[in-house]
């Protein structure tokens, strides 16, 4: 697994909060369990991308574990066998694992997106030294979307946050969170929120600004709102079909194994679609 070039592609249609597959994207109880997700998703992905094959296919695990690895350390054989045999995820309608072989056929649901115009990328080699599940996906999420802001009521859900704390006790989690992502210089942040009941209430309340810090992923003016249509239009036109496919022109021609999946530095990123609602 090439430390700097082994990449998740993420298509700009799940990161709208309506798409069914949204939420289940980082839906995982464990860090691990996640990273060993995203890692199967991503080479699966760029399988199916690469040959269009419909029906079930097949990757080897070998280079998926070691010091070169995305994935944590503490994973052997055994329990990354053990993960993936256990995973039930709406993003695949197969998937097993056999002697070091995965053997997978993604979801209509995800092939409709997939197939569309429009992705971002995040690096997992960026992600391997987060060992806390919500730092884990909020790195994620700012990954995709280096600058703009979310509400507190969509980082409550997306980071699963205990509902049984009191709402000061889960708003601490959230910032916990940014505060990690903050000491490894990763990025700026800000919660607003009205200093007291008496101060009206502004549309910039109750939600995490931020900004990262030299991030690899194009840096954005803005978050793109779900209440305007000609910007998310536009979101295509970032990052498409066509660049993907001259990547994957790229791999054909240098034929590797899942652990040396290559980028390309042409690529470029898109804006994430993010709720704007505060509580």
């Amino acid at each position: 697994m090439n430390k700097q070039k082994y990449f998740m592609a993420v298509p700009n249609e799940i990161m709208s909060t309506k798409h069914p597959l949204h939420y289940e994207l980082l839906n995982f109880d464990t860090n691990i369990e996640l990273k060993v997700f995203i890692t199967v998703l991503a080479t699966a992905t760029m399988i199916f991308k690469a040959n269009k094959n419909k029906g079930i296919q097949t990757f080897s695990t070998v280079g998926f574990l070691g010091d070169n690895s995305f994935l944590p350390k503490s994973i052997n054989l055994k329990k990354l066998t053990s993960i993936i045999q256990n995973m039930e995820t709406p993003f695949f309608d197969t998937l097993t694992i056999n002697h070091k072989t995965v053997s997978f056929k993604i979801s209509d649901t995800y092939k409709k997106s997939v197939t569309k115009k429009g992705f971002s990328q995040v690096n997992l080699m960026a992600l391997k030294s987060h060992k806390d599940l919500k730092t884990t996906k909020l790195a994620i999420l700012t990954k995709i979307n280096p600058k703009g802001y979310l509400s507190l009521n969509y980082l409550l859900k997306v980071l699963n946050v205990n509902q049984k704390l009191s709402r000061t006790g889960r708003i601490r989690e959230i910032k916990q969170a940014f505060k990690n992502l903050e000491k490894l210089g990763l990025l700026n942040w800000e919660y607003k929120y009205p200093v007291n009941k008496n101060v009206e209430v502004l549309p910039e309340h109750y939600k995490f600004h931020y900004e990262t810090i030299n991030n690899e992923t194009a840096k954005t003016e803005e978050t793109v709102r779900d209440d305007e249509p000609e910007l998310k239009q536009n979101i295509d036109e970032v990052f498409n079909t066509e660049d993907l496919d001259k990547l994957l022109e790229e791999l054909k021609e240098r034929p590797c194994k899942p652990d040396c999946v290559k980028s390309s530095s042409k690529i470029r990123h898109n804006p994430l679609i993010y709720p704007h609602v505060g509580l």
